[in-house]
C-alpha cells in the first residue's frame, strides 16, 4: 500500500518540489483528520448536553436530528480523508499516473517527464478517460 510520502520517496524525476508537495499533502490530511474528529466530538457533546437539558419534546427532537447530522457528517468526512490519504495514492500509483517521474523511457503512459503530463494524467484518471 502506497502513501503520498512513499510515492514521493520513489519518484526519481528532476523536479524536487513533487516529493515535498506529496509529503505536505499527507501531513495536511492527517492534521485535518485530527481536527475534524476533535471538533466534531466536542460539538456532538455540546449538542448532546443541549438535548439532555431541553425543556420540551420539540427541542429534544431538534437536538436529536442535529446530533444525527453531526455524527453522519463526521463519519463521512473521516472516511473521505482516509480514502484520500490511504487509498487514492495506491490507485494513482497502480494506474501509472506518476510514471513520467520514474525515469522510464516508455512514454505511452505518463508522458515525457514534465509536471504538466503528470497533471494531465491525474485529470484523465479522475475523469475516467
Amino acid at each position: 500500500m502506497y502513501t503520498w510520502g512513499s510515492i514521493g520517496d520513489q519518484l526519481s524525476g528532476t523536479e524536487n518540489w513533487l516529493p515535498a508537495l506529496l509529503d505536505a499533502v499527507e501531513w495536511i490530511l492527517w492534521i485535518a483528520l485530527i481536527l475534524v474528529g476533535a471538533c466534531g466530538a466536542i460539538y456532538a457533546i455540546y449538542v448532546g448536553v443541549k438535548m439532555a437539558r431541553a425543556d420540551s419534546s420539540d427541542q429534544r427532537e431538534e437536538a436529536k436530528k442535529r446530533l444525527i447530522n453531526i455524527i453522519v457528517s463526521i463519519v463521512v468526512t473521516i472516511v473521505l480523508i482516509l480514502f484520500f490519504n490511504l487509498v487514492l495514492p495506491t490507485i494513482l500509483w497502480n494506474l501509472n499516473v506518476f510514471k513520467s517521474y520514474q525515469g522510464s523511457d516508455d512514454t505511452t503512459q505518463g508522458g515525457g517527464g514534465s509536471s504538466l503530463n503528470a497533471i494531465i494524467n491525474t485529470a484523465r484518471v479522475l475523469i475516467g478517460r
